[in-house]
């Protein structure tokens, strides 16, 4: 019974010219973010290797010069494009992908390219994961907010129930039947972007965070599609389910989001660029330990240089003195960076916190941050890039003073030796330790579904 049931609902759904017209649009954003998706995927790659490759070549091919001055000419780090950037790309127009390497400056990432976009970069990149975070919602609900409101808005329930069909099949076949074709929507959401991803080599690793991923985009759907049918079943009117269940979309998508970035900018203000500059001069120039002034440091160092190698002038060193200066104050001005660093971090780790918990009032929200997590396009992926980045700066940086001590002139043998930075995302561990939150926030908002499910079926009667 409950087959039949599913054929009958399907046959409805699909012959309803509203839905068809809806399941041709729906056929339509899904190709084009599948295009857009594979399309950034591709050229986005492509360009960053050969952007690192090319300032790295001439880097290591700049010819004969003092070893610092050469130092200071730099190469870019690009942070590669991510591994599941198909599905998307997340943050990553936002949070930039350069960092430059070269001495005494602590780089930071640049070049977003969102700042080289047109105002239409406001309404988001039409990607499988906008697609499912905002479109597959509405898609659902006007699905299924009328699979049960319109049976008591016709009177036909009154004579389905007194046949053979028990309330639970009706109920079951009548969800089944919206999941069906939900699922069929899901399908290509999932395969398709599989089938491209490995049709390039070394998709392997990938492919357990994309499992995951397409988990949770079926478990995010699941819930959607409980809500939409038990809101239908409750509210008895097509109308009114419609309004109901629009209407927390909209909150869900645009208004919660919003209100929770601008309480978190509020309860946890960013410091301002002048007051970091200031700051980091002055803990730069005097210590963040009380060491002293800058002279003072260097001249403490000047007589433990001395010491060390038995000798009373600078001059009758048997390596050069700038070199270690260089380098004693890369490791005391490194310090006061990290520390100003870390703080900032420190503090959009707290906004992003409040951002997520107002995901308690949107599911939306809670899956959004789940694909940033799993597509290695969040936060912590652009901050790990930084550090690792950071760190190679620095073992540049002791190359060069080291091999500064002794020579005055570095040829291109020497540039060869400073290695190329290299960074691959943290894999499916690290991703699933930072996405156990919104995790836990989907299998809330699941467990909630469930209950206005078993509500609405226990107020089911003719």
């Amino acid at each position: 019974m409950i087959g039949l049931i599913i054929k009958k609902e399907l046959r409805e759904i699909v012959r309803t010219s509203k839905v068809a017209w809806l399941l041709v649009g729906v056929g339509v954003l899904v190709g084009l973010a599948l295009y857009n998706g594979y399309s950034y995927f591709t050229t986005h790659s492509a360009l960053l290797r050969e952007s690192q490759q090319t300032t790295y070549q001439q880097f290591i091919t700049q010819g004969d010069k003092n070893p610092h001055l050469g130092a200071h000419f730099g190469f870019y780090a690009y942070k590669p494009t991510a591994d599941l950037a198909l599905l998307d790309n997340g943050l990553e127009n936002y949070t930039g992908t350069s960092f430059y390497l070269e001495p005494h400056q602590r780089g930071v990432v640049k070049f977003r390219e969102v700042s080289d976009a047109t105002g239409l970069r406001a309404f988001g990149f039409l990607n499988i994961g906008y697609f499912a975070q905002f479109i597959l919602p509405l898609f659902i609900f006007l699905i299924t907010h009328n699979i049960f409101a319109k049976e008591w808005e016709n009177g036909t329930i009154k004579m389905v129930l007194s046949a053979r069909v028990s309330a639970r099949q009706l109920f079951a076949g009548k969800l089944l039947a919206c999941w069906l074709l939900v699922l069929a929507v899901l399908a290509v959401l999932v395969l398709v972007p599989l089938a491209l991803l490995l049709a390039h080599p070394g998709a392997g690793g990938v492919l357990p965070s994309y499992g995951c991923y397409a988990g949770g985009l079926v478990l995010y759907a699941l819930l959607l599609t409980i809500l939409g049918v038990s809101v239908s079943l409750l509210a008895r009117s097509s109308s009114l389910a419609l309004v109901a269940l629009t209407g927390f979309w909209l909150l869900g998508v645009f208004l919660v989001p919003r209100l929770a970035s601008q309480l978190a900018r509020q309860v946890h203000p960013a410091v301002s660029s002048v007051a970091f500059d200031d700051q980091t001069f002055h803990d730069k120039q005097y210590g963040v330990g009380g060491e002293g002034t800058k002279d003072f440091r260097r001249e403490h160092l000047a007589d433990s240089v001395m010491q060390q190698y038995h000798v009373k002038r600078l001059e009758d060193l048997p390596v050069f003195f700038i070199p270690i200066t260089i380098e004693y104050f890369e490791e005391t001005d490194g310090r006061v960076m990290e520390n100003a660093y870390n703080a900032i971090e420190a503090n959009e780790g707290r906004q992003n916190r409040l951002v997520l918990a107002s995901a308690l009032l949107s599911p939306f929200l809670a899956f959004r941050d789940f694909s940033l997590h799993l597509t290695a396009t969040d936060m912590n992926t652009h901050q790990d890039f930084a550090q690792q980045a950071e760190a190679h700066r620095r073992r540049m940086g002791v190359l060069v003073d080291s091999f500064y001590q002794k020579n005055t002139v570095a040829s291109n043998d020497f540039w060869k030796t400073l290695p190329q930075f290299a960074y691959a995302a943290p894999g499916l561990g690290w991703r699933l330790s930072n996405a156990a939150a919104p995790m836990a926030i989907l299998l809330g908002w699941l467990l909630a579904a469930l209950g206005l499910m078993l509500l609405a079926y226990r107020r089911m009667r003719v």
